[in-house]
């Protein structure tokens, strides 16, 4: 494998560890501490870029790059809505539907692009992923019982 291999098996484990902190902390209410994970989704699209760019000139495949667009473009959305526009679009399913399926596109990229480049490197990427989606549900398990009190 290549440096720029690494570094998008590297940005899956950031990026999967940030969402399940981030989701974690929202449901425990710290939302100053989850600043910390839009700054840390924000500097990823730093190397995201970087390796598009390394994967658009070595010609790797498509499907490569198809996955980079849509990690980036999530990145991007995350930001620019978060941080920059600060944004309320998770109240509204008009505007939180769409960002969902962004972000399960993110998601699935590094899922199955990381298979791709080492199998036993996918497993730790897969078992994030499901810890990902345990701290969603935890998260909303949390928001049913504080609509009940």
């Amino acid at each position: 494998m290549e440096l720029f291999d690494w570094m998008f098996i590297i940005s899956s484990f950031i990026f999967f560890i940030s969402m399940i902190s981030a989701i974690l902390l929202m449901a425990n209410e710290k939302f100053k501490t989850i600043k910390i994970f839009g700054v840390i989704l924000a500097i990823l699209m730093l190397p995201i870029i970087a390796i598009l760019i390394n994967y658009i000139i070595i010609g790797r495949e498509l499907i490569f790059i198809v996955f980079l667009i849509l990690i980036l473009a999530y990145l991007i959305a995350e930001f620019l809505l978060d941080s920059v526009f600060q944004y309320d679009f998770r109240s509204k399913p008009s505007t939180h539907v769409p960002y969902i399926i962004l972000e399960y596109a993110a998601c699935f990229s590094f899922v199955f692009g990381i298979p791709r480049l080492d199998r036993t490197l996918a497993w730790i990427t897969w078992i994030l992923f499901w810890a990902l989606l345990g701290a969603l549900v935890y998260y909303l398990i949390k928001q049913q019982k504080k609509k009940k009190k």
